[in-house]
Formats: C-alpha cells, sequence, structure tokens
C-alpha cells in the first residue's frame, strides 16, 4: 500500500513539473510560436570563404539551432556587415523539408554617433556643461551628428557641452543582425547553411621574378594578398580564391555605402603552406589546404607558388608608339621617328619551366642578382590570367643601347590608293649579339613589299625579326600599298 501511495505522489509530480515546464517536457506534438533563438558564433560548426578577384565573396556559413515546432524568430550575429541581404539563402543539412522561411530581415546595427542617436529622436536625454546636467527632448540629428533638442520648450540648435543617454533599449540591435523567420515541423536541433555574398574583399596575385647574372634564367615566386576591408573578421574559415572574369549586374555594393580605407596595414605569411589548384565551370580554383582566419581591415599574404628554375629569353622589341591609320595626311619625306627598344622577358607555364600551373592576373616585380650578390630592381609589369602551357612576356623598360630610327623615303596617293615607303635603322650598341624584332602595324586593306624576309601573324601586324651584330647598324627596307576604298 505504501508503495502504490509513492508510486501515485511520484507520477503527480511528474505531472506537476510537466504542467509548469512544457519546455522541458515538451514531445513532438507541441506548438510554440514565436520562439527567439540568439544564434552566435558559438553555435558555428564550420565556415567557409570563397573570394573573387572582383571585390566580392561568398560565404557560407554553418550552425546548430535547436528550432521548437511552430514558427521560431532567430536572432543571427556575427555575419558580416556588408552583406548583400538579397542574396541570402537558408538550407538545412539536416532535414531541408523540415523547415519553411516565412521572412528575414537584416539590419546592420548600430556602428556610429549618428545612429545611437537616432533612437533617441522624440524622447528625453540629457546635456552636460560645467558639471551640470540638464534634460532636454531630441528632436533631430543630422550626418555630422549636430542636434536641435527641446529644452523647456526653447529650440537649441547644437548645444554646447557633452551627451548622456538613457539606457540602451534591449530592442535596439547594436551589431549586424539577420532575424530569420522560419516555420519548423518538429523540435529539432538543424544543421543550418547560411550563404550570402558580401562586399568589401578582393585578393590579387603578386608575384617577384630575379633574374640569374645572364638573364637565362630566374626564381619566380607568386602570393596572394588578401584585403578584407569588410569589417567582418571570418576565423578559422576555408579558405578558397577564384580566378576568372565573372558577370556581375550594376548596382552591388553595401546598402551601407561607401566602405571605410583600411585602417591597419598587417601581412601575414603563412611558410609551407600553398594553394591546391583546380579547374571548375570556366574559372580555376586555388583552395587553402589548411583553415586560416582573415581578420577585418588586415593585408594578408599567403604563398601560392615557388619556381625556382624557369628558363627565359630576353628579347627586344621596336614598334612604333603612335598607331599608322590610312587617313593620315601628315606623312611626308624625310620624317624621322626615333624610339628605344623595349625590353622583353619570355617564358612558357609549362611543367619543363618548374611551372604548369594556371597563373591568376596580378603584378610582376623583376629583380636581378648582380656578380656580388645585390640585387637591382629593374621594372615591372602586369599579366592577365595565364593558362597552363602558355607563353608569358613582360615589357620590364626600355633598353639603353637598342635604338630604331624610322624615315619616310617616299609617299604618294595614286588612284584610290596610297604608297609608303620607309627606311629602318636598328643601332646595337652593346658588347654582344642581339636579335631585334621589328613591328609595324597597318589598318585597312594593305600590302607590304621587301627585300626582308617578314611575317604577318595577324591582319594589322607585319614583323621583321633581324639580327643585329654588336656595335653595328642594320637597315630594313619596305613599301606598303594601301587601298583607300
Amino acid at each position: 500500500m505504501k508503495r502504490m501511495c509513492l508510486a501515485c505522489f511520484i507520477v503527480l509530480i511528474g505531472i506537476f513539473v510537466a504542467i509548469l515546464c512544457p519546455h522541458v517536457s515538451a514531445g513532438e506534438g507541441e506548438t510554440v510560436e514565436k520562439a527567439t533563438l540568439r544564434v552566435g558564433v558559438e553555435d558555428r560548426k564550420d565556415l567557409s570563404l570563397t573570394i573573387y578577384n572582383s571585390g566580392i565573396a561568398l560565404v557560407k556559413d554553418t550552425r546548430f539551432i535547436q528550432f521548437s515546432k511552430g514558427l521560431n524568430l532567430a536572432e543571427i550575429s556575427d555575419l558580416s556587415a556588408n552583406m548583400d541581404a538579397t542574396s541570402v539563402s537558408f538550407t538545412s543539412l539536416t532535414d531541408p523539408d523540415g523547415l519553411s522561411t516565412v521572412e528575414h530581415n537584416f539590419d546592420y546595427g548600430i556602428n556610429n554617433r549618428q545612429a545611437f542617436l537616432e533612437k533617441y529622436i522624440g524622447k528625453d536625454i540629457w546635456l552636460v556643461l560645467d558639471g551640470i546636467r540638464i534634460s532636454a527632448k531630441l528632436i533631430s540629428v543630422d550626418g555630422q551628428g549636430r542636434l536641435v533638442v527641446d529644452l523647456d520648450g526653447r529650440i537649441i540648435l547644437d548645444p554646447p557641452g557633452s551627451i548622456e543617454l538613457p539606457q540602451l533599449p534591449s530592442k535596439i540591435i547594436t551589431h549586424p543582425t539577420l532575424t530569420w523567420y522560419v516555420e519548423s515541423d518538429w523540435i529539432r536541433r538543424h544543421e543550418v547553411e547560411i550563404a550570402y555574398l558580401t562586399s568589401g574583399l578582393n585578393w590579387s596575385a603578386d608575384y617577384v621574378c630575379t633574374l640569374d647574372d645572364k638573364d637565362e634564367k630566374c626564381v619566380l615566386t607568386g602570393w596572394v594578398t588578401l584585403n578584407n576591408n569588410s569589417e567582418t573578421t571570418y576565423r578559422d574559415a576555408h579558405l578558397r580564391l577564384i580566378a576568372g572574369n565573372i558577370h556581375m549586374l550594376p548596382g552591388f555594393e553595401s546598402t551601407r555605402g561607401t566602405m571605410k580605407t583600411m585602417m591597419v596595414a598587417e601581412s601575414t605569411v603563412n611558410h609551407g603552406i600553398g594553394f591546391e589548384g583546380k579547374s571548375g565551370f570556366e574559372y580555376y580554383t586555388y583552395s587553402l589546404p589548411e583553415k586560416t582566419t582573415v581578420v577585418a581591415n588586415q593585408l594578408k599574404q599567403v604563398q601560392l607558388l615557388e619556381a625556382s628554375n624557369v628558363p627565359l629569353k630576353k628579347l627586344y622589341i621596336l614598334e612604333r608608339p603612335v598607331v599608322h591609320y590610312v587617313y593620315e595626311k601628315d606623312v611626308q619625306p624625310g620624317q624621322i621617328e626615333t624610339v628605344s627598344a623595349k625590353a622583353v622577358l619570355e617564358f612558357i607555364n609549362n611543367k619543363e619551366s618548374d611551372l604548369g600551373i594556371p597563373l591568376p592576373a596580378g603584378r610582376v616585380r623583376v629583380y636581378k642578382a648582380l656578380v656580388d650578390k645585390s640585387m637591382d630592381f629593374i621594372g615591372e609589369d602586369a599579366i592577365s590570367h595565364i593558362p597552363r602551357d602558355e607563353t608569358v612576356r613582360l615589357y620590364v623598360g626600355d633598353a639603353f643601347d637598342v635604338i630604331g630610327e624610322r624615315m619616310v623615303t617616299d609617299f604618294k596617293i595614286v588612284e584610290k590608293s596610297r604608297e609608303e615607303a620607309y627606311c629602318i635603322k636598328v643601332r646595337n650598341k652593346k658588347d654582344e649579339d642581339i636579335k631585334v624584332a621589328v613591328i609595324e602595324r597597318f589598318y585597312g586593306d594593305w600590302t607590304i613589299s621587301s627585300p626582308v624576309p617578314h611575317e604577318k601573324p595577324d591582319a594589322n601586324t607585319v614583323v621583321f625579326n633581324v639580327d643585329v651584330p654588336k656595335g653595328s647598324e642594320v637597315e630594313i627596307l619596305f613599301r606598303v600599298h594601301i587601298r583607300l576604298e
């Protein structure tokens, strides 16, 4: 009998606790309306950051969220302040059909003086001057934070003294927060992926090319430079970089306006950690095998490649700096133009050159190792995206000792056509024999004749490749016939 009474007593206690604490003992049939869930960085499982070299990034943020059955309000913080709120997507990786989105809102949060003061328009504040605290009603505040207040029926513009505000209302959001209204079929813990685009993140490639003392080989080192100007830190993120020109419609930028300039410049080098590359769609993806942290307002560098034995050639190119059009009227016999030859370095992006991976677009700085072990900076150039097995050419400067002189020897217009004749002298003042490529460009319907061998690589270009012995001069004679109709 006593055992039965004790059992009944325990059952009654259980029922009483269940009534008072429905959230503790709730089953799957329970409905809870608008349960507010605050989801912070402590709920994060994983973070993936894909940065494009066009100033945007794709963020995939995976978090655990415990949903109640019915309508839930999830406040998700620690997101990018420069998020494009129209690009947000939510996916339950646990049960995609178990959640349905009702709506979502993105609040950038209060981040400056004006934003704080605007929350108190129409409310009482305190003005503090010389230790005296005076109550006033805030009427308005402008973009520079200047106030208009009501002080005992008098309107005061930009009052002196400091400002003291009442306690911050609990509903005011002080940091970027995404509010997600979601309907859940059951009480369940979901792994949710939040994906969105954000501005303020960019990357570029920077290369250092160091020539040997004979200009026959070089050491090529590539670095990826990340610029995080998004005011958000991405901790322990899987990092992917996309090289290629993606199509974007105009108008995508942070709705907060112009982003702030970088306040802190910090260079971080991860030794021994390189990117792994692979193709995807029409672009190329570089993935960092280890997780990394991309800090807000930070410039970060990670090594991309290092090739220590790249064969190269040094080329000399002479080309007219002004484009030649068929309607030019100022061509006169005896005209002379003098130009220095361009010094160009050429190598092939293949495995034989210790390379063979797609090279993302970037700046190449070129140095030369001297006999005394010192180095000189000899120029720089920019490269576009270079696929494997393609030729790379770097224009590093003008050759001091290789000069071209271009003289018009004849000019006439005959029966809807014009004829021009030229003599180009190439002078080599160096102490070695060199090869020089002389490039001429013409537009329209044209033909050329010359005793010097030449090539026509395209419809507008002719190239003379000539050997110029040291301390000598070589002449190139040619005549071009251009139809005017």
